[in-house]
């Protein structure tokens, strides 16, 4: 009887390496990631948030690794705010473990200081993080027929399509950009000053910088925006374009909020139909006589020349103005 040469178990061998190597490899990342996420409920739960995760559960093995978070509950030491939300599942990347995703697999119940709930539910609701050398390279949120509902108040915001992507500014420190996409948007009610605009909302996108973005971190009791709006924080807006009822534009500008929480700042849109803009702002129930005269005016005007305009958009001392004229005044922001 013939030997069989020992060089034909080689592959073999090899493979049963290979198999066990990745086996350990699995294990190993899924260890490392459960310590990551205790360390972190750990961390917060020191600093006075308030965290839990019921019980984890790994699945996916052999080709994925996803982890099952049952029962999370999140609450910042500052900031007037909490998170529940019965299971979300963490998906890591076994090649690159320092990308992360998030899925929520359950309705997100958001409670505030002042005892309000909002329930955010949606079909697909993902958000990722990839990390490079510990820092943040990129993080994102997609959603899919993603709702909004305070059962306190009335109507329910919804949009069919959502996509947010945030990453550090290389030109500014501390400084962010926000790439924002939402498609068929439908408000919980009519803006007011703008009712004849209607709910329903086309498109929305905006390209924006966050300046002074690392201050939204700090938080602070009962005002979680103070550190970042004192250390001078503001949203650039490089890039926005809004379909909404008769407002079809594209154009930029900056704001903030001031001292009381109101937005402030002012924005500049180009319209090539402006007529039933004002039309539509004259028609509005609180809109006061003399404004609504103003802006009656101005359609018929806009009608007869078929002039276009770089809209005006104006939030400076708690008042909205639109091409010069106030609108309305504003209430804080939260």
């Amino acid at each position: 009887m013939k030997t069989r040469p020992l060089w034909l178990a080689v592959p073999w061998l090899l493979f049963a390496a290979v198999v066990a190597g990745w086996i350990i490899y699995w294990h190993v990342v899924a260890a490392a990631a459960e310590a990551r996420i205790q360390q972190f409920v750990a961390d917060q739960n020191a600093g006075g948030a308030h965290v839990t995760v019921t019980r984890i559960v790994r699945h996916g093995f052999p080709v994925l690794l996803r982890l099952e978070m049952q029962e999370l509950a999140y609450a910042p030491a500052r900031g007037g705010w909490s998170a529940a939300s019965a299971r979300a599942d963490l998906n890591i990347q076994l090649l690159n473990p320092e990308h992360v995703i998030l899925e929520a697999k359950a309705p997100i119940a958001i409670s505030r200081e002042n005892g309000a709930v909002t329930n955010l539910a949606a079909e697909r609701l993902i958000a990722s993080f990839r990390g490079a050398s510990g820092a943040l390279a990129v993080a994102g949120i997609e959603a899919d027929n993603l709702t909004l509902d305070d059962p306190a108040a009335e109507g329910v915001l919804g949009a069919r399509k959502l996509v947010l992507n945030l990453r550090p500014d290389a030109r500014a420190d501390g400084d962010y950009q926000l790439a924002f996409e939402a498609t068929a948007l439908s408000l919980p009610r009519p803006v007011r000053s703008f009712e004849a605009f209607g709910v329903d909302v086309e498109r929305l996108r905006a390209g924006v910088m966050i300046e002074r973005g690392a201050a939204l971190l700090a938080g602070a009791p009962g005002d979680p925006l103070a550190p970042w709006r004192e250390a001078g924080g503001r949203l650039r807006f490089e890039a926005l374009e809004l379909a909404w009822g008769p407002l079809q534009a594209s154009g930029h500008g900056a704001g903030g909020l001031d001292a009381e929480r109101r937005l402030e700042g002012a924005l500049t849109l180009p319209i090539e139909h402006p007529a039933p803009i004002f039309t539509a702002l004259a028609s509005a129930p609180n809109v006061n006589e003399s404004a609504r005269r103003a802006l009656t005016l101005l359609a018929l005007s806009y009608r007869l020349n078929g002039d276009d305009i770089s809209l005006d958009v104006e939030a400076q001392a708690g008042v909205l103005r639109l091409e010069g004229l106030g609108v309305r005044t504003l209430p804080p922001v939260y």
